[in-house]
């Protein structure tokens, strides 16, 4: 078995077996002081996930604050126009959606077609998120 603190204190150490499975191995259980001689690998702390795709993550907007969003930013004829243009499937996307989540493929290819970039896609995210329906 293979062993690794758990915390930067070095009060738990994890055990992994050779399945991949993991145990948990706290002072005073049987297995510590086995961890212990065996020399448990340190503590690497686990990365932080990057806010801004947490972030997109929750972003959803109605159909309504998407619309007003986009009218308020001078760009509702322009993505008009572009979906009277698309393809059949997302013209009905386009016509049907209730929400539009800004993670969603769908929004990342009308988006490219629109030529918006990333930083512009939030910022119109956050604004229709903050109209009040």
């Amino acid at each position: 078995m293979d062993y690794q603190f758990a915390n930067d204190s070095g009060s738990m150490i994890i055990g992994t077996r050779p399945d991949g499975s993991a145990v948990l191995i706290e002072p005073g259980q049987e297995a510590w002081a086995l961890a212990l001689a065996a020399g448990p690998s340190p503590y690497i702390a686990p990365a932080l996930p990057d806010p801004l795709i947490a972030e997109r993550a929750a972003m959803v907007a109605s159909r309504f604050q998407t619309r007003a969003a986009l009218y308020v930013a001078g760009l509702l004829p322009m993505v008009e126009d572009s979906i009277a243009r698309a393809d059949p499937l997302t013209q009905m996307a386009w016509a049907e959606a209730v929400i539009f989540k800004r993670a969603s493929p769908t929004i990342a290819k009308l988006a490219e077609g629109l030529g918006l970039d990333e930083a512009t896609i939030d910022e119109l995210f956050r604004s229709a998120m903050a109209i009040e329906v």
